[in-house]
């Protein structure tokens, strides 16, 4: 992951691109979307699902999920 900052309870790291299966894809946008880390790590779970409404408001992402990773839970968000 390389250098990365803790500061209550958030790490920022460099974003990493992952490719969405097929089945959550958004089929009718007319671009591919593709799973995106945010490059957000926190140290709950709660505290990771209350960033959603942050990263939905943008018009260019479909869903938001956290994931564990190592101790910490990461933000990811499906998006074009």
């Amino acid at each position: 992951m390389g250098a990365a900052l803790l500061l209550g309870g958030v790490v920022a790291a460099p974003a990493q691109a992952a490719t969405a299966p097929a089945d959550s894809q958004n089929t009718s946008a007319a671009v591919a979307a593709t799973w995106q880390e945010t490059g957000e790590h926190f140290s709950a779970k709660s505290r990771c699902d209350k960033r959603a409404s942050y990263y939905l408001a943008a018009s260019n992402v479909y869903r938001y999920e956290c994931r564990p990773s190592g101790g910490l839970w990461a933000g990811w968000v499906l998006a074009d």
